[in-house]
């Protein structure tokens, strides 16, 4: 039986690692040398490089939807997945559409989270209708951005139309952090 780890790697640093995103070589060394010691997290980090490379599948097929990490979609571009990228900030509405060869849309929805571990996004379309809801999404660290991912090929298909987000402290609270919008034109 393996002893239970008494310090356990942040699952967010395991990530960056795995991506090779750690921006201190320091870390790095910190990191791997901690995983030839220990086993929990060593086992920890094989699950999550399992589940990433299947997700970087499923992305370079155009196949996945939801929030991804900046680590993961770094990696997806430098495997030279093609992304479309749309940065905006609370109150902004930018135009936005997906173009031939693109495989992914990413929106780059910016707050502020101090104080924040988790955030819910919402997304609404025409009339108010859900288009769907993601709940507790982690936004641990330096992060100031949650990264919405969808296929171009969905995307494409869409007709033309404003499509609202919003984002909310998960907390019981669900404190208002940002509404964005998105006018989505069809090409």
């Amino acid at each position: 039986m393996t002893p239970r780890c008494q310090a356990p790697i942040a699952e967010s640093t395991l990530i960056d690692y795995w991506a090779r995103d750690l921006e201190d070589s320091d870390e790095g060394d910190r990191v791997e040398t901690h995983l030839f010691g220990c086993g929990e997290c060593s086992a920890r980090l094989e699950g999550l490089a399992a589940l990433g490379a299947g997700l970087r599948t499923l992305a370079r097929q155009g196949r996945f939807s939801g929030i991804v990490s900046r680590a993961l979609l770094n990696r997806l571009q430098r495997d030279g997945v093609r992304v479309r990228v749309f940065a905006i900030l609370p109150g902004e509405t930018v135009p936005c559409a997906v173009f031939p060869g693109d495989v992914l849309m990413v929106v780059t929805l910016r707050a502020d989270f101090t104080g924040v571990d988790a955030v819910t996004l919402s997304v609404t379309g025409p009339g108010g209708v859900s288009m769907g809801q993601y709940d507790h999404v982690p936004v641990s660290g330096p992060a100031d951005e949650v990264l919405w991912v969808n296929p171009a090929t969905v995307v494409r298909e869409m007709p033309s139309m404003r499509i609202d987000l919003a984002l909310a402290s998960a907390a019981d609270t669900g404190v208002e952090l940002g509404r964005y919008a998105l006018e989505h034109s069809q090409f």
